[in-house]
């Protein structure tokens, strides 16, 4: 099997179970954060310019990012600089009705919530979880409900 490099970004909070996960598999992972905490690259992935000088030496075969670590134009030279898959793990926000109707596109999970007895939001294993499974068929996915809207937690 060959190690593959995979950037997280969210490597120190919701994707950190993924990190762990991959890591375990003997994929080398280059983890992200604002703090850089746990032995992580220390950068706010939301400016553009700083992320791409920060990562301008960094070279890796996929990437799964938390998707409100970053803005369009992060997450754009991202995708551009990604040779495989740009998993991104969307907020429930990006469900929103205003927003028109939901389109969740190839290498995207979508968050909602869990319904019924247990409402409430996903925890970072099933966040991470539901990323992984992306990252391996590129597939999109939504994790949870996301509507009645009026009922998210």
């Amino acid at each position: 099997m060959t190690t593959r490099t995979v950037l997280v970004i969210g490597a120190t909070g919701i994707l950190a179970p993924a990190a762990g996960v991959l890591r375990e598999r003997g994929d080398e992972v280059i983890g992200m954060s604002r703090h850089g905490a746990d032995g992580t690259i220390a950068v706010d992935a939301q400016r553009c310019n700083e992320l791409a000088a920060t990562l301008a030496d960094k070279r890796w075969d996929d990437a799964l990012v938390y998707g409100r670590a970053v803005t369009d134009s992060s997450l754009g030279y991202l995708r551009a600089a990604t040779p495989g898959r740009c998993v991104l793990v969307r907020t429930s926000a990006a469900a929103d009705p205003a927003h028109g109707i939901l389109i969740v596109p190839r290498d995207t999970v979508q968050l909602g919530w869990t319904a019924g007895s247990e409402h409430r939001w996903h925890t970072p294993e099933e966040v991470s979880e539901a990323a992984l499974t992306a990252l391996d068929d590129g597939d999109p996915r939504t994790l949870g409900t996301v509507r009645p809207w009026s009922d998210r937690p």
